[in-house]
């Protein structure tokens, strides 16, 4: 608002002087054009009087034409006219008049012809009171004029500054606050396509811009964050690794001696004794304590993969004839689906434990009498984004089961190491990670699809092996 005061301010003054000088000019022009036409006025009466008295003056005589001459001074009322000789002694009643005397007053010389050789002439003499009552009226309306037209044109610009200066100021001046208070979604709207609308599209283009790095910048604070968190937790894990794996070893030696101290007192005790019975629930726990040493082994010392091409569905075959007892057990039925051959590159060892693993898992979470489907095959997929790789056809294995199923909460946390949904004693909560790890490894990814309730699907993506390709693949 201030600015369009100062533009008003400004422009009003300009106004003025612009105006003030035209009248100025005007009163003059005005003044001049009226001593014109009053000496012309005059002259004009002056040569018809002088006419007059001179035709009289041949005819009749000098008295008869000054006689001539005061009666039309009589008919005259602006106008005092007088018989001069101009060769008559300063002082002389018919001398003209000084020149101090015509300082209020208009004097115009006309001379008369007359029979003689001196020099006559008449005096016309007006007052300029009316010349002063003109120009006083003159300049009171030029001054009337222009003030009207100042406060007019002042209005006017005041209004056109409020309207096209003060208010988008205003509006510019508001979002830029708002941009420094860190509103950045809102938008100034504009209309103008002036320097001020430029002004104002510059502005939501800075704001659009300044959103878009805040954005840019928040995702990746969050990343760093994530990945500080990440090797936070890496560093956790490896230190737990290396306890896991001193323990490990600590921990072996004494086994294998329970081991065979219990196989040494169940033969000394003969089959069907409940001292043989106590020494094989021994030997069976130890070898389940022995199981898990050497998960624990396998997640803190990773070995390198050694691939070499290998059919999946005899890996996978291999690996759930390993387990029919421990389903048997459970009464649960295991049913491999193996519909082609496919090939993929990878170690057998590794690749039997995923299966293991999951099936395992699968075993545990299903009810007496249940089943589990094992499907080896081709499907098309697209890896996730920490995979990366174009979508394509991959070798899959599908584990399902219709157990108790898995919580959501509990979904983005399986693959964690020594997490499990399992009761205590019944899991490690390595054997998902570790899966998770040898598939990546492999170039594949696992993918889990549960319904608490209605059971889970597990299923691993493997690259399919390259035609003609057998060289191992070490890394």
């Amino acid at each position: 608002m201030r600015l369009a005061v100062k533009l008003t301010l400004a422009l009003s003054c300009a106004i003025l002087v612009v105006l003030a000088t035209n009248s100025l000019i005007r009163v003059r022009r005005e003044l001049a054009l009226f001593k014109q036409d009053m000496r012309k006025d005059d002259e004009l009466l002056g040569r018809a009087v002088a006419g007059a008295a001179s035709r009289i003056w041949y005819r009749v005589g000098e008295a008869e034409a000054m006689d001539v001459v005061d009666d039309a001074n009589e008919r005259e009322t602006h106008v005092y006219i007088r018989w001069v000789w101009l060769d008559a002694p300063a002082g002389h009643p018919d001398a003209p008049l000084p020149a101090s005397a015509s300082e209020d007053a208009m004097v115009t010389y006309v001379p008369v012809a007359g029979p003689t050789d001196r020099r006559v002439a008449l005096e016309l003499r007006e007052s300029l009171d009316a010349q002063k009552t003109y120009i006083r009226d003159t300049i009171l309306q030029a001054l009337i004029a222009t003030t009207v037209l100042v406060v007019l044109c002042t209005v006017l610009v005041l209004g056109f500054g409020v309207v096209l200066v003060g208010r988008p100021v205003r509006r510019l001046v508001e979002h830029a606050r708002r941009v420094a208070d860190g509103d950045l979604s809102a938008r100034l709207v504009v209309s103008q396509r002036d320097e001020i609308g430029v002004l104002g599209h510059e502005l939501n283009e800075m704001s659009a811009r300044l959103e878009v790095a805040r954005a840019r910048v928040a995702e990746e604070t969050d990343a760093k964050l994530a990945a500080m968190e990440q090797l936070r937790h890496a560093d956790r894990l490896a230190t737990v690794g290396r306890l896991a794996a001193g323990i490990a070893h600590e921990v072996g030696t004494p086994l294998n001696v329970i081991a065979g101290y219990a196989q040494l007192v169940g033969d000394d005790a003969g089959p069907g004794t409940p001292t043989s019975e106590h020494a094989a629930i021994i030997g069976a726990q130890v070898k389940r304590v022995t199981a898990i040493v050497r998960q624990l082994l396998d997640f803190s010392r990773p070995q390198a993969a050694r691939k070499a091409p290998q059919e999946l569905g005899a890996v996978v075959r291999q690996a759930v004839s390993m387990l029919e007892s421990i389903a048997q057990k459970r009464r649960v039925e295991i049913r491999l689906d193996v519909s082609e051959p496919v090939e993929v590159s990878g170690d057998a060892g590794q690749l039997q434990q995923v299966v293991a693993n999951l099936v395992v898992n699968a075993i545990h979470a299903s009810q007496a009498d249940g089943a589990i489907d094992v499907v080896v095959g081709r499907r098309h997929a697209a890896p996730p984004g920490e995979v990366g790789g174009a979508a394509g056809a991959y070798a899959c294995v599908d584990v399902v089961d219709r157990g108790t199923g898995i919580p959501p909460d509990a979904l983005t946390r399986i693959f964690e190491p020594f997490f499990t949904t399992k009761d205590v004693g019944e899991g490690t909560g390595l054997g998902l990670s570790v899966a998770h790890g040898i598939i990546k490894e492999h170039g594949g990814w696992i993918s889990v699809d549960s319904e608490v309730g209605r059971g889970s699907r597990f299923s691993f993506f493997l690259p399919l092996q390259v035609p003609g390709d057998t060289s191992p693949d070490r890394r």
